[in-house]
């Protein structure tokens, strides 16, 4: 039987490493004990995965916490709910213990002052944040965006900054910035959804905000495997954001809202929705966010530049076009095909963990529109005289085939007149 692993002073550094920025510093004054420790809760939580993406086991964490917050809020029930979240994210039980210390020193610097606003949206800088708090100001009025920097992705801060100057200041919604810890190149960061969300619970409290508005859209909520064996992102899972949503609750003593207004739309959907969109030119949805760039060729790039062909929206520029030259980068591009492919054709005999959130939470039609806009960005493409990409074009001859290019030429009209809209009445439960 082997004893509980023991932490050393290197992973200590990993876990309970919080950013020294100067912009998180307002978070000492002595007003702010519940924020400061939602920060600490958050971060801790996160590095946690980190660790665990970094090669290292842990078996049991304590996280400090001030009396403050020890006696405002159940902290047995936060453990409890942390612990699921942990479960089923990382597949390892870990125990979670509060450290209460009732003589945490703060100081007060300067007045805090904190305009009210009812709406909170997260930002990242990407497609579907930008479409989303732009359409949110349009649908709600007044709203705050909150945006999360890592501090090993500083060109995000570039491209977030742009955005700002050129947009949101315009359109007089504020963007609040919090400095997140690192987020490492070890593979998915599945709890970034988590740590987003409780940070961006720290100004639901001081700006006494009610909805809290997190714009992704369906595919990347529901992602499927596929293959067996595939990585996916859980960033904003339902299961993690309904935990998420308890605790948030709990922390703060109140119901609050996570509204989800882009689930049910696909990328060509959302770009299509969006008030502003000659401004998607400045959004970066690379999964190398730390580059400041789009590479073309990663998972988020393909699916960003699908449905801007199909939504026939002329946007940003790649390093790489796997679609018409650049084929030995296909690699991801091929395996959405195929996925596509399957769920066109072959749904029935898919193995079940292609298909499993898709089963689960019904979303059938949402991923055929998703599969449809694959071949539709094709279909496109060779309409406009480009060679596409060799490795698909098997694929893509035999799905027109088998479901007609009728359906293809009617999904691209769907898209372009705007047939699918945001829910805003779409709450998490």
């Amino acid at each position: 039987m082997h004893g509980k692993s023991i932490m050393n002073n290197t992973l200590k550094k990993v876990v309970y490493w919080y950013s020294p920025h100067k912009d998180m510093r307002f978070l000492n004054d002595r007003s702010l004990l519940l924020e400061k420790d939602i920060m600490v809760i958050a971060s801790v939580i996160f590095n946690i995965e980190t660790a665990f993406r970094m090669g290292h086991i842990i078996d049991e964490v304590e996280i400090p916490i001030s009396s403050h917050t020890a006696y405002l809020c159940d902290i047995n029930k936060i453990k409890q709910e942390l612990e699921a979240l942990l479960r089923f994210v990382l597949i390892y039980p870990i125990e979670i213990r509060f450290n209460i210390n009732s003589n945490i020193k703060y100081k007060r610097d300067k007045e805090l002052n904190f305009e009210i606003c009812k709406n909170v949206c997260l930002f990242s800088g990407g497609i579907d944040s930008f479409a989303g708090i732009i359409k949110t100001k349009v649908e709600r009025g007044k709203v705050a965006g909150i945006f999360i920097t890592h501090s090993d992705q500083p060109r995000g801060v570039n491209i977030i900054m742009k955005l700002q100057k050129e947009v949101l200041s315009k359109e007089n919604i504020p963007l609040y910035i919090l400095h997140a810890p690192p987020m490492k190149r070890y593979g998915y960061s599945q709890l970034r959804g988590f740590l987003y969300c409780l940070y961006g619970s720290i100004y639901l409290n001081l700006l006494k905000a009610e909805n809290l508005f997190v714009t992704e859209c369906g595919p990347t909520m529901y992602q499927s495997k596929f293959s067996p064996f595939d990585s996916v992102t859980m960033t904003t899972h339902p299961y993690v954001l309904e935990k998420t949503k308890t605790i948030i609750e709990i922390l703060l003593k109140r119901k609050i809202n996570i509204i989800i207004p882009f689930e049910n739309l696909t990328k060509s959907e959302v770009f299509m929705t969006s008030p502003k969109k000659e401004y998607f030119q400045y959004t970066n949805s690379c999964i190398s966010l730390g580059t400041g760039r789009n590479c073309g060729h990663c998972y988020g790039c393909i699916v960003r530049k699908i449905g801007s062909i199909v939504a026939g929206i002329t946007e940003a520029k790649y390093d790489s076009d796997p679609f018409i030259q650049d084929y030995i980068k296909a690699d991801n591009l091929i395996s959405l095909a195929r996925f596509s492919y399957d769920i066109l054709v072959n749904y029935s005999s898919m193995n079940f963990t292609s298909k499993e959130n898709i089963f689960v939470y019904k979303k059938q039609r949402l991923f055929r529109r998703f599969a449809l806009d694959t071949f539709a960005a094709i279909y496109i493409l060779k309409e406009m005289g480009k060679n596409t990409n060799p490795h698909i074009e098997r694929l893509y001859a035999t799905t027109i085939n088998k479901i007609g290019q009728k359906e293809i030429q009617e999904r691209i009209k769907q898209v372009r007149n705007g047939r699918f809209v945001p829910n805003f009445d779409k709450m998490v439960k």
